[in-house]
């Protein structure tokens, strides 16, 4: 609205309900909104905006707040799967296949959190505090209806007990009672594919039906029992997620066999989105040509790799998954090569010849590609005196343009931007891993670009230790209560019940925060965050730092 804080007609309402409706589901998919309907002061950024008139409004669920558009059988769109890589999943520590004859069920859960939880926040409670290999689920679904990759069709999950390997689980990001009719048409809609990936009628189930458990809430279970009906249900394109495997976090299945394809091998894969063995093996032939480890997984070290082959041409072209260019000529010009290379980054004949002399002279095969058995070799043959290899991680992001992240945050003084890895660089990356809130190790890999563009992008909490208006709303975002910045009764009930669900934390849901809630909000941040914390049951500064930090990680 314009002007003042007038009471809002029922035109202005109505129209507003027509730009979130085209904001959501008319416009291209990669520029839709998403489902969530916030007040701008929900940020934590000391406003009153959109006053008092318009805030009843302005959250989910309200009579502005549009039903997405009705599907009818074979005429609904079809859905696409958000793929690991876009939702920022980080890499599996482990991956075990379930062979396509072992699925029999479709078994449905709820997170039992606020439905403003991010997958990654998931992931990470599922990674740090369970120590599972990886997110628990195949599939999750928000309240918008997007279905997001987890472990995908064709891995073992961990998400209900006996049953790990037999069924496939979506979980609903939400609590009893939030699945909207958009979530109950994908979930729907996920089975059907289901039944389609694997050539048999599943089963429907829910959580509660094989264990001793209150998931998924009421709502679910009745729909559930009911057959899981809608009035129509989609089908599950490749788009953004492709055929789920689970594993990769960088490109669809789809996309992975079309690009082993582009690169020639016979016969073609069939591109349909699913991981069976041509398509392990057609990855591994794709890994083995563009010269890194051939696990059958497509992950960073695979992307960058397949990225450089198919930009510079061909093989013999500076491939790397371990050293920059830069640092490639550094190293054959330490070892006495002469002339001596120009340190400029670019593989041309010269740069080429000088790797395949130092490969030479270090034993291995002279091929031109400096894999992980040239490094090796190199570093014998230097007996201590190797230079630095950008820190292992240059799939990632390229050593310049790690300098210029450093820099881009206020680094002083700022790094040199060269491309080269030395021991300033070094401790540029780790100043700056330890500002976006992630282990400051000195190596740039998927974790710590994640954090640096949520970061980036702000916005952000300062972590000072300072519990005021704007940490209070970041906290009342991620526990689903209004963000209005007062730490109120509401408020210290929805962290009870946060600290109950994410840590088994057993307190009385009374909105006294006292030594027994605060102990348990310090023993779920050490868990979540790694932070070293006295459990005193007194939150000070060093409580709320941590807090602050889980905060901006996503890991609260």
């Amino acid at each position: 609205m314009l002007g003042i804080p007038d009471k809002p007609t029922s035109a202005m309402l109505a129209s507003m309900k027509k730009l979130i409706h085209h904001l959501r589901y008319e416009l291209p998919r990669e520029r839709r909104a998403g489902g969530e309907l916030l007040p701008h002061q929900a940020g934590g950024w000391g406003t009153d905006c959109p006053g008092a008139n318009l805030l009843p409004y302005a959250k989910t669920g309200s009579s502005i707040d549009p039903e997405p558009p009705a599907k009818q059988g074979a005429e609904a769109a079809a859905l696409n799967i958000v793929s690991r890589g876009s939702w920022g999943a980080r890499a599996p520590k482990s991956v075990v296949k379930v062979p396509a004859s072992e699925r029999r069920g479709f078994v449905v859960h709820y997170s039992a959190g606020p439905s403003s939880q991010t997958v990654r926040q998931i992931q990470n409670y599922h990674m740090d505090s369970n120590g599972w290999s990886d997110i628990g689920y195949n599939f999750l679904v928000d309240t918008a209806g997007r279905i997001y990759e987890g472990r995908g069709w064709n891995n073992e999950g961990a998400h209900t007990s006996g049953y790990n390997r037999s069924h496939i689980a979506v979980c609903f990001i939400g609590r009893d009672g939030d699945a909207t009719k958009a979530v109950k048409v994908s979930i729907r809609s996920l089975y059907e594919k289901a039944n389609t990936v694997f050539g048999r009628t599943l089963s429907k189930t829910y959580h509660s039906a094989l264990g001793s458990t209150s998931c998924p809430g009421n709502d679910l279970r009745s729909w559930v029992s009911s057959g899981m009906p809608v009035d129509g249900w989609s089908d599950i394109g490749d788009g953004d997620g492709g055929g789920g495997d689970g594993t990769g976090g960088v490109r669809s299945v789809a996309s992975q066999q079309k690009a082993v394809n582009s690169l020639g091998h016979t016969p073609p894969l069939d591109v349909d989105g699913i991981t069976g063995p041509k398509t392990v093996a057609g990855i591994k032939w794709l890994q083995n040509k563009v010269g890194v480890t051939a696990d059958g997984i497509w992950g960073p070290d695979t992307e960058a790799a397949y990225r450089a082959y198919t930009s510079t041409g061909g093989p013999g072209k500076g491939i790397s998954s371990v050293r920059s260019i830069a640092s490639q000529q550094k190293a054959v010009n330490d070892l006495g090569h002469t002339p001596k290379l120009d340190v400029d980054g670019v593989f041309g004949p010269r740069t080429e010849a000088g790797v395949k002399w130092l490969q030479t002279r270090a034993g291995v095969p002279a091929d031109g590609l400096w894999g992980p058995a040239t490094e090796a070799a190199y570093r014998d043959l230097a007996k201590g005196g190797a230079t630095w290899s950008d820190g292992g991680l240059t799939t990632v992001r390229s050593v310049l343009r790690q300098q210029k992240a450093v820099n881009s945050l206020g680094r002083t003084p700022e790094l040199t931007e060269d491309g080269l890895f030395g021991p300033q660089t070094e401790a540029g990356v780790k100043w700056l891993q330890a500002r976006v809130g992630v282990t400051a190790d000195g190596l740039w890999g998927p974790d710590t670009e994640t954090a640096f563009t949520r970061f980036s992008d702000g916005p952000n909490l300062t972590v000072d230790g300072d519990f005021g208006p704007r940490t209070i709303a970041f906290t009342q975002r991620a526990i689903g209560v209004t963000a209005d910045g007062v730490w109120g009764a509401e408020s210290k009930r929805a962290l009870q019940r946060h600290l109950n669900t994410w840590s088994d934390a057993g307190l009385t849901v009374d909105g006294d925060t006292g030594p027994n809630t605060v102990k348990a909000l310090q023993r779920h941040l050490m868990l979540m965050t790694g932070t070293k914390l006295t459990i005193d049951g007194a939150w000070g500064a060093t409580t709320t730092r941590a807090l602050q930090t889980a905060l901006n990680q996503g890991r609260f």
